[in-house]
């Protein structure tokens, strides 16, 4: 569904991207790891032309979009969902009116009544009934987390993109949260990269992990197969990961 093919990405001198290559299936669970400042977020801000590549090139289903122009992304950014590494919610709006916020935008023809379904379908996805009325300050973090993912999902992407998804969670929203994530994945069938720097989480849910270092993928394997890998870095993590079970 996916395919990056020698992608290369700098800023003035800084090279983020050094030719990055990697397929992804559809209804796929990857996750991308990463010490900070390796391209994890960069890479995916160029899968929705928040970025553009120097060179190489990016596929969506088929499609190579290094040629488009801004009013192409539109549709494309209506297919892929982003979930940011912090909630982003309106503090001044509903609950309801976050999630709808995207609902108007991309559908502007829609009814009350169908925008309201779709409000009540979303927050039950991500386990959220009853709230529509509160405000963000008047909610937990964890429960603005899965607003902001309720908010994502209203506009029906099938393809999730998601930037640290659980950084400032405890333990057990974050497990709450992967699982979310995982659940989406098998009950709307979407394509979820998910960019961290949690072994841990990764090895929980994804089918596949994709590892960068220093603009590089140095590894892009199965669960199984990256617990056998003997890259420094994925050993590390893996360390890490086994010390907070």
């Amino acid at each position: 569904m996916i395919i990056f093919s020698d992608v290369k990405k700098s800023f003035g001198e800084k090279h983020v991207l050094k030719g990055i290559s990697f397929q992804i299936k559809k209804a796929e669970i990857v996750f991308i790891l990463g010490t900070s400042g390796t391209g994890k977020s960069v890479l995916l801000k160029n899968i929705v032309g928040l970025l553009r590549p120097d060179s190489g090139e990016i596929w969506i289903d088929g499609q190579e979009k290094s040629t488009f122009k801004e009013k192409d992304f539109m549709g494309l950014r209506k297919r892929c969902g982003m979930v940011f590494q912090h909630p982003a919610l309106f503090d001044s709006l509903t609950v309801f009116d976050n999630i709808a916020f995207g609902i108007r935008k991309h559908y502007p023809k829609s009814t009350h009544q169908e925008i309201s379904e779709r409000v009540k379908n979303c927050l039950e996805l991500v386990n959220l009934n009853g709230i529509e009325s509160k405000f963000p300050p008047e909610i937990s973090y964890g429960m603005q987390k899965r607003v902001s993912l309720a908010r994502t999902l209203a506009i029906q992407p099938d393809i999730l993109l998601f930037d640290e998804p659980t950084t400032g969670l405890d333990p057990i929203s974050t497990n709450k949260v992967n699982h979310l994530i995982q659940e989406l994945s098998t009950k709307l069938h979407t394509t979820s990269i998910v960019v961290s720097h949690d072994m841990h989480c990764a090895l929980d849910i994804a089918d596949r992990i994709i590892v960068l270092d220093k603009g590089l993928v140095i590894e892009n394997a199965s669960v199984e197969d990256i617990k056998k890998s003997k890259h420094p870095l994925v050993v590390d993590f893996l360390k890490e990961a086994l010390a907070n079970e």
